[in-house]
């Protein structure tokens, strides 16, 4: 089965992340002929410049070295299964090339309603029973009057990864604070100057209520499919709000998944699946009554496989890619066209 996976391998210099997991594993699997695609090779054409990967062991220095690997042209409609591991934030365009292979091969996560689940919004959308509150603002006198009701909130920009687009903002006095896991703390005389650094480039973001309790962690649920692998927490080592595994003092420990998780995941993967997303990350955070809610549900390059493997020392990977397979066998119309009606393609 020819499966293409798509990313930049030098972002992941740390041969125990997933990404290199993922593909040491699949270059294992006798079922499997790997290619990579480097993202500046996603064009939107109907060839496309692949790099063969050799069946059997790859080392983290031949993964790391793929972009400078010989290559070869692929008819698009030869691939299989298309499996995009771009870091956020995407390169401009990125998504809207990849869905011009929408129906010509399967995608696990559909690249055009991957825009729309990036934007501000979706997630408390979909799932306002297991999310805290939330609203989507780019107006200083909402954000004063969001500050009022909860003190300390959350802001959040939309197609960021690792914690790098979450900031915690509060008022002291007169001034308004943020703090940001690799910024630190900034000081700023009003709302709207404070609202501009956050937005960045984005004309809304999220606010979310604060939770107190977020130093229980942050709790990981991998769910493939609808079919739930397992959970770990993150923890902050120096007790930072922040526990996101690319802050330098995160730890990981085996967790279990509640029943309300539980439901969590059974009420929202049908909403997920509608748009064409099977692989789906939740982080769970602990609210004021103990309860721990939904804070994010990440699509796509989800990272925890590789991460539940070194915590159990179970083989979730060949797990997932056994899985892979069978997504790739399954009949066209059953994945293709999977939330085209929601990309307006259908």
């Amino acid at each position: 089965m020819n499966i293409v996976f798509i990313c930049d391998p030098e972002r992941y210099p740390h041969a125990d992340n997933d990404i290199p997991v993922c593909y040491k594993a699949a270059a294992r699997d006798p079922k499997i002929d790997l290619f990579h695609l480097p993202v500046a090779n996603v064009t939107g054409a109907d060839q496309v410049e692949v790099v063969p990967v050799a069946t059997g062991e790859l080392s983290h220095e031949a993964f790391l070295n793929l972009n400078a690997a010989p290559r070869r042209m692929m008819p698009v409609t030869d691939v299989d299964v298309m499996f995009c591991r771009t870091l956020k934030p995407f390169p401009e365009g990125h998504l809207d090339r990849l869905g011009r292979w929408i129906g010509k091969t399967k995608f696990l996560n559909n690249p055009l309603n991957k825009k729309i689940q990036i934007s501000a919004g979706f997630l408390s959308g979909l799932a306002p029973d297991f999310t805290p509150e939330t609203i989507v603002t780019g107006d200083a006198s909402e954000l004063d009057a969001y500050l009022a009701r909860h003190e300390t909130v959350v802001a959040k920009r939309p197609n960021s990864t690792n914690g790098l687009g979450v900031y915690k903002i509060w008022r002291d006095g007169g001034a308004y604070w943020t703090d940001h896991v690799h910024e630190g703390a900034h000081e700023f005389p009003d709302a709207r100057a404070m609202l501009d650094y956050v937005c960045g480039d984005w004309d809304a973001v999220e606010l979310v209520r604060f939770l107190p309790r977020v130093t229980a962690g942050d709790k990981r649920v991998v769910v493939v499919d609808g079919e739930i692998y397992g959970a770990y927490i993150r923890r902050s080592a120096s007790g930072h709000w922040v526990h996101n595994v690319s802050s330098s003092d995160s730890m990981c420990y085996p967790a279990e998944v509640s029943d309300f998780e539980r439901q969590a995941v059974a009420e929202t993967v049908p909403l997920y699946r509608d748009y064409g997303f099977y692989t789906l990350g939740y982080d769970f955070l602990m609210n004021d009554d103990g309860r721990w809610l939904i804070s994010e549900i990440n699509v796509g390059n989800i990272g925890g496989i590789a991460r539940l493997e070194q915590l159990t020392g179970d083989s979730f990977m060949d797990r997932f890619l056994d899985w892979m397979v069978r997504f790739g066998e399954r009949p066209a119309c059953e994945t293709a066209t999977l939330g085209l009606r929601k990309s307006g393609l259908g």
